[in-house]
């Protein structure tokens, strides 16, 4: 009876031991929490949020106002970043943003739950999405801790891939195609016929020496002039042009100082055609 005893006490003691070692088999991430977790969690975010994603009420609001000037209030925290799981390391991914449309920066992304299953970790706050009519919005929610209020922005995609010349030119193509692209036709100062074309990355024809074009978003480097709207052609070139301008339904005028401002005396008077 001793024995069988014995024997009893030994296997009882073995698998204690095997069930302790089988709790420590999960693979844990870096902060502890299992790696089926991150991977679940990567399935699901995965397929959507790649690319530059631009802050949606901002330009909206660029949008409806045709002018960033009038939109400044709404260029406010991250307006643009850019997400490419493709740079994932460990659980996490580390995404350049912008903010105030002026300083760039970056936020670790980790997969991991947020306060809920629907959400994952975006720096000290929480990042989720929303698909419609196979539309994907990113929405970024912010915890007050002292007044207990969630804030939430979204975002929505301007371009996939990152633009060669910077993450602002996610902006800068949001902005031309929501107030400026298109075909015009109008008259210079002179009074001289002009047809001229704005494409969405920024090219400009059919104004003499012009070729690039640069709507002003960043107002912290660069203020408003003359409290209008400012757009800078042949940027950062020894032929850099700025005016001045006003958009009036279909019609752009571009101003070439405060006087002709006053005057009403654009340089350009063009007004866009309909497609």
């Amino acid at each position: 009876m001793k024995r069988i005893g014995y024997l009893l006490l030994l296997l009882c003691i073995f698998l204690s031991c095997k069930s302790k070692t089988g709790d420590n088999d999960q693979d844990t991430t870096a902060n502890g929490k299992p790696l089926d977790q991150t991977q679940a969690l990567l399935q699901q975010f995965k397929p959507l949020i790649n690319g530059v994603w631009i802050k949606k009420d901002y330009i909206k609001k660029v949008k409806k106002s045709k002018s960033p000037l009038a939109a400044v209030d709404k260029g406010k925290g991250i307006t643009v970043m850019y997400i490419d799981t493709a740079q994932l390391k460990g659980d996490s991914i580390m995404v350049p943003i912008i903010l105030n449309n002026h300083e760039g920066s970056t936020v670790a992304l980790r997969f991991q739950s947020g306060k809920n299953t629907t959400t994952i970790e975006l720096g000290d706050d929480e990042l989720s999405y929303k698909v419609k009519n196979d539309d994907t919005t990113l929405i970024i929610y912010n915890y007050n801790s002292q007044t207990k209020e969630t804030i939430t922005t979204q975002y929505i995609r301007a371009l996939q891939p990152k633009p060669a010349d910077g993450l602002a030119s996610g902006m800068n193509y949001m902005i031309n195609h929501a107030i400026l692209s298109g075909k015009y036709e109008g008259t210079d100062a002179m009074g001289k016929k002009i047809n001229a074309v704005f494409t969405d990355d920024g090219k400009v024809s059919g104004l003499a020496g012009l070729t690039t074009y640069y709507v002003q978003n960043d107002l912290i480097v660069a203020p408003e002039r003359s409290g209008h709207d400012q757009i800078i052609f042949n940027l950062n070139t020894k032929d850099q042009k700025v005016y001045s301008f006003i958009i009036n339904k279909r019609t752009i005028n571009l101003y070439n100082d405060a006087e002709q401002i006053k005057s009403n005396k654009p340089s350009y008077t063009l007004k866009k055609k309909r497609e």
